[in-house]
C-alpha cells in the first residue's frame, strides 16, 4: 500500500494553556484495483491532447521511452508504449523519427494480401487499407485527433522494376530496421533506424527477446511492413520467438501498428 500523512490544524488562538481532545473518524471507500502501490507515469496520467501539446512544445522529459498507457477501442482494451523519442538526421522515412507510439500487444489478426503476393509491397497491400481504416477508424476520437500524417518509406520485393515505396500514412506497421536494425531481406534499410524502445532493450539480428508481443496472453507473431526481398510472394515479420521470418502474405498473422505524434 502507499503510505500517506494526515495533518490536523488547531485553527484558533489559545490565550492560556489547555488541552483539547478530538475524535477523528476516517471513511473509506473500497475501491477494485489489479495492482498495489503503484503510481501512474505522466503518460499514463495525461490526455492525449495533453501528451500533444507537451510534444509540440518540446516538453517531452517527463515522458519516458517504454513507458505505456491503456487504449480502449473497439478491438478491446490493449497497451501502447513509447518506442521513440530521438530525432532524425539523414532518414528519409519519417516513421522513426521523434515521438513513436506503438502497440505493445498485436490487436487483432489480418492478412496482408487476400493472395500470396508481395507486388506492390505495403503501398499496395489490403493491410495498408485495413490499418488505415478499420483500425484507424476504431481508435478514440481525442487520439485521432493528434496523430499526424507519416512519411513511410518500405522495401519491395524481387518482381522486376520494383524500388522501395513512399507513402503517407496514419497508421504504420514497423520495418526490419525499426526492430533488428538491420535486415538482408529488405530493401529498405538506411532509410529509417532503429527504435529507441528496441535498441534500450539491446535487440540486435542475434538478440531478440525484446521484439516478442502476444496475443490474447500468448506469444505470436505479428507483420512487419517490409516485402520480403527475396521473392514476390512474401513480407516479413516477427516469429513468437522474436526472431524474423519471411510469412506468405496471405496468411493471418499479428496486427500491432504505430503512429507519430508531432
Amino acid at each position: 500500500s502507499v503510505n500517506g500523512t494526515l495533518t490536523v490544524t488547531l485553527d484558533k488562538v489559545a490565550t492560556e494553556s489547555v488541552t483539547e481532545e478530538y475524535t477523528c473518524k476516517l471513511e473509506f471507500t473500497a475501491t477494485e484495483r489489479d495492482e498495489i502501490g503503484k503510481t501512474k507515469t505522466p503518460f499514463e496520467k495525461d490526455s492525449w491532447s495533453t501528451i500533444a501539446a507537451n510534444v509540440k512544445a518540446g516538453n517531452t522529459d517527463k515522458y519516458n521511452v517504454g513507458d505505456t498507457k491503456e487504449l480502449v477501442g473497439t478491438f478491446g482494451k490493449h497497451t501502447v508504449r513509447i518506442a521513440n523519442k530521438s530525432a532524425c538526421t539523414t532518414e528519409t522515412s519519417e516513421t522513426a523519427c521523434g515521438f513513436v507510439v506503438e502497440f505493445a500487444d498485436v490487436i487483432t489478426k489480418h492478412a496482408m494480401n487476400s493472395t500470396a503476393t508481395s507486388v506492390g509491397g505495403w503501398k499496395d497491400s489490403e493491410m495498408r487499407t485495413y490499418v488505415n481504416g478499420t483500425i484507424y477508424e476504431s481508435l478514440p476520437s481525442e487520439l485521432q485527433n493528434v496523430i499526424v500524417s507519416t512519411k513511410v518509406i518500405s522495401g519491395h520485393g524481387s518482381t522486376s522494376g520494383e524500388t522501395n515505396f513512399e507513402t503517407q500514412d496514419k497508421l504504420y506497421l514497423l520495418s526490419a530496421q525499426e526492430v533488428w536494425n538491420g535486415n538482408n531481406y529488405d530493401t529498405s534499410v538506411r532509410t529509417s533506424k532503429q527504435l529507441d524502445y528496441y535498441k534500450k532493450q539491446g535487440v540486435t539480428p542475434g538478440s531478440y527477446s525484446g521484439t516478442i508481443k502476444q496475443y490474447n496472453g500468448s506469444n505470436d507473431s505479428w507483420w512487419l511492413r517490409t516485402a520480403f526481398s527475396g521473392g514476390a510472394s512474401d513480407f516479413l515479420g516477427v516469429d513468437n520467438g522474436g526472431d524474423w521470418n519471411g510469412f506468405g502474405a496471405a496468411g493471418f498473422r499479428g496486427v500491432s501498428p504505430a503512429f507519430r505524434i508531432a
